[in-house]
């Protein structure tokens, strides 16, 4: 990697040599600019962002201190050497204040400088070296910070996974201080047309969006994402607690407006809790914020989810009730490819329909509507439906079904349903590709959203069927996997451990040495020294 260097200074034949003596190609420079005055060299910095400037103090128009200063002010992290006249001396420490790196007297010893330039490289270099490890393990962090939090909102959690929790939280029961829940009215519809890539960039988009203003109000929060048009933020600050109606109508403001910039038809609906949750009870928050928003007119942007929703107040929505029912009926008919489950919603909607014509024939239509475009979504999610038969399934709802002809549609998706699942790979083949995915992909870095990719599925119905088939989550399994495959090379070969760290896709040897410590109880060097002492 070449590092950059702009040279400083009013006297012509002192600049030449700078840049003509100094082997800067062999020391790994570029020169980037060449600079008579402050002003002159201010500009170049700016422009070039250079890692080493070499600067002389005495220069007219600006000078060198005046320089560094501005440059300091300009948020320039340059490495400096000064050059000056030994009268100069005391005036140079000036420029220790504005850490300035080294200086040389003039005239200048090219040899001196030479070596100056080469510790000053090595320095840089291990300062970038260092920055980018800390930026790789901050996002590591974050992507496993991420996939913890999925994992807990999706009802996988486990007792062994809590082992990577820090020592000092272990013991505790881990909660977050509350979550809010966003989802686009009409999203299904309106995306109909858009291809899948239109679709996964349009949700990263609003995803990084939503990450940036959420963490202006509040600095400790994650963004997750289950489905398409539906964002869940869960918030690890107390400051959330104390966020007002009025700031949270600033923000869904904003958002709308950046909605509707592509999307004018859309609308946003908040879900709000601002009380402390235990993780393990994350599934169960999520699930009822979603049935609120079915409880609620889809006019109402923001639904409070703080306390309990009084008995009464859910007899009373018993259409609402019934609704969710069969929701959760067809979600785990699909996402746990069960066809029997299906045909019991199917028999079981028919029978509710039967008997709710005469008394609640507008409420079971409402009813009927709602589960057929819940329905639609999930099928889009799992890939069940051609966009061709959603296209024709939007075009009947736009215009007036009676409640015989919503509930044929319904009944007939469902049976497509079922059919999709017959023909669809079954879940065993998905996950034996897995684990082959997997096994050829230890050392490499990946993630969910990449198997999930590969299989052709969405991650939360992977996650969901990983669960199922192997009894623990991806990132425990894979886990596993690593830290098995890494004793076996430190018994078998004498590869260091930082290279079997790397074989099995630890690039860190720190961070290595902590997964292997926690999950076998002692340090790799510790375990091959005991393994080398049995055999």
């Amino acid at each position: 990697m070449k590092l950059k260097a702009l040279l400083v200074d009013d006297e012509v034949h002192i600049l030449n040599n700078l840049s003509k003596v100094l082997p800067w190609e062999d020391m790994g420079f570029e020169i980037v600019g060449l600079a008579r005055n402050g002003v002159e060299a201010l500009e170049a910095a700016v422009l070039h962002a250079p890692d080493l400037i070499l600067c002389d103090i005495r220069m007219p128009v600006m000078d060198g201190l005046e320089f560094i200063e501005k440059a300091r002010e300009c948020k320039l992290n340059s490495e400096i050497i000064l050059l000056t006249g030994y009268q100069e001396f005391e005036y140079a420490r000036v420029g220790i204040k504005y850490g300035v790196k080294d200086y040389i007297c003039k005239p200048i010893n090219y040899f001196e400088l030479e070596d100056v330039v080469r510790s000053i490289a090595a320095h840089i270099r291990e300062a970038i070296r260092k920055q980018s490890k800390e930026e790789w393990l901050e996002q590591a962090a974050m992507l496993f910070n991420e996939n913890y939090m999925l994992h807990a909102l999706l009802g996988q959690m486990t007792d062994e996974r809590m082992q990577w929790l820090p020592d000092e939280e272990r013991g505790e029961q881990p909660s977050v201080d509350g979550m809010l829940l966003l989802d686009l009215e009409d999203y299904a519809r309106c995306s109909l047309s858009w291809t899948p890539h239109e679709r996964k960039t349009w949700n990263v988009h609003i995803k990084r969006l939503l990450t940036e203003l959420f963490r202006e109000l509040v600095p400790n929060c994650m963004v997750l994402q289950v489905r398409e048009g539906e964002w869940c933020l869960v918030l690890h600050s107390a400051e959330w607690q104390s966020v007002t109606r009025e700031q949270l109508a600033e923000m869904h403001t904003v958002l709308m407006n950046e909605v509707r910039e592509t999307q004018p038809e859309l609308s946003l609906r908040m879900c709000v809790k601002q009380e402390s949750v235990p993780l393990r009870e994350l599934p169960a928050l999520y699930q009822r914020m979603q049935k609120l928003f079915i409880l609620h007119s889809p006019d109402q942007w923001i639904v409070n989810a703080n306390g309990l929703l009084p008995e009464r107040n859910e007899i009373q929505a018993e259409d609402g009730m019934q609704g969710w029912r069969f929701t959760e009926l067809m979600t785990n008919g699909l996402r746990n490819g069960n066809p029997d489950m299906l045909l019991r919603v199917s028999s079981e909607l028919k029978h509710y329909i039967a008997h709710s014509v005469e008394s609640s024939g507008a409420h079971a239509e409402k009813l009927l509507h709602y589960l057929l475009i819940h329905l639609l979504r999930e099928m889009r999610e799992l890939q069940m439906l051609a966009a061709d038969q959603e296209k024709k399934v939007w075009a009947l709802l736009q215009g007036t079904l009676s409640l015989k002809e919503l509930l044929t549609v319904i009944l007939a998706m469902l049976d497509q349903s079922r059919d999709s699942l017959a023909a669809k790979k079954s879940s065993e083949t998905l996950m034996m590709t897995a684990q082959n995915y997997i096994l050829q992909h230890l050392g490499k870095d990946f993630g969910i959203q990449d198997i999930s990719d590969y299989l052709g599925i969405s991650c939360s119905y992977f996650c969901l069927l990983f669960k199922n088939h192997f009894g623990e989550t991806f990132v425990e399994y894979l886990t596993r996997q690593r830290i098995e495959t890494a004793k076996t090379l430190l018994q078998s070969s004498s590869k260091s451990i930082t290279s079997i760290g790397a074989v099995v896709g630890y690039q860190e040897r720190r961070y290595f040495t902590k997964v292997f410590q926690k999950y076998t109880g002692m340090t790799p060097s510790e375990y091959r020294s005991r393994e080398s002492t049995v055999s």
